[in-house]
């Protein structure tokens, strides 16, 4: 594959593990570059497991660049505009659009990008979705190329984007949808954009992880642990969405490689 080099802003919570999960669903054939917001840590220390891995989001280097992925954040449940660094996340989004470099947008990554892109209005859920899931492939799309249909792969948030918005966009189509009807991939009709709302970069205790820390939170009430997920014989975690992640970023970083041979 052609040398190409991908921007991560790891906006999730706990940062080391995010940046650990994309490094394996990626793989080593590619550079990786990963950014915290500038914004968001500006008047606090951060740790030097982040600050000697990762660094402060910095416009000017975004060009430079072969694609791009936003995160998820735990910021759900917040308006867009009441997220202390998004008016850092709409300049990204803002260039990113302009550049037309690949573009993958994850869980809340790929909710803001939606919002400040098309307009489409995000809703909170009555419950939180959380577990592993089948998903049906609706239309075909290269990144879902050797995935077989109804694929299982990892939910867990607590927001969804409005369906009939998407819908009724020109601009936009919905690729995949899980078992229980929430989107699962949503992609650009004429951008190089893809919005992913399953976390298949996660690794097989990642879903185990998030439940604990929300036991562990005074701000989760009553949290559950994720569905479908852990083994009927010894009540591990089980791994079913390995393939899928392997497969699903392979797909994505062909798409990166195949853009950058136009541009070249």
């Amino acid at each position: 594959m052609e040398h190409i080099k991908i921007g991560i802003l790891n906006l999730m919570s706990n940062k080391v593990e995010t940046m650990r999960n994309f490094q394996i669903a990626l793989g080593n054939q590619v550079e990786l570059k990963f950014y915290y917001s500038a914004t968001r840590y500006v008047d606090r220390k951060l740790d030097s497991s982040i600050t000697n891995n990762m660094s402060p989001l910095d416009l000017t280097e975004i060009s430079n660049l072969d694609g791009f992925i936003i995160t998820g954040s735990p910021v759900e449940k917040l308006d867009f505009p009441q997220v202390s660094y998004s008016d850092e996340i709409n300049e990204l989004i803002d260039l990113l659009d302009q550049l037309n470099i690949p573009q993958l947008y994850v869980c809340w990554g790929a909710m803001v990008a939606l919002n400040r892109l098309y307009d489409i209005d995000k809703k909170i859920l009555p419950h939180k979705v959380f577990g592993i899931f089948q998903n049906q492939i609706l239309t075909e799309t290269p990144m879902l190329n050797n995935i077989s249909d109804n694929f299982p792969a990892p939910h867990a948030r607590y927001a969804e984007m409005d369906h009939e918005q998407l819908a009724n966009s020109p601009n936009l189509t919905i690729k995949a949808v899980s078992e229980n009807g929430l989107l699962t991939l949503v992609e650009a009709n004429q951008k190089h954009q893809t919005f992913i709302f399953s976390h298949l970069e996660y690794q097989r205790n990642g879903l185990d992880e998030e439940y604990h820390r929300e036991l562990n939170s005074p701000k989760v009430k009553n949290p559950r642990p994720a569905a479908n997920y852990y083994s009927p014989l010894d009540q591990r975690p089980t791994f079913a969405w390995q393939q899928t992640q392997s497969k699903f970023y392979r797909n994505w970083l062909q798409t990166v490689a195949e853009h950058k041979l136009t541009t070249c």
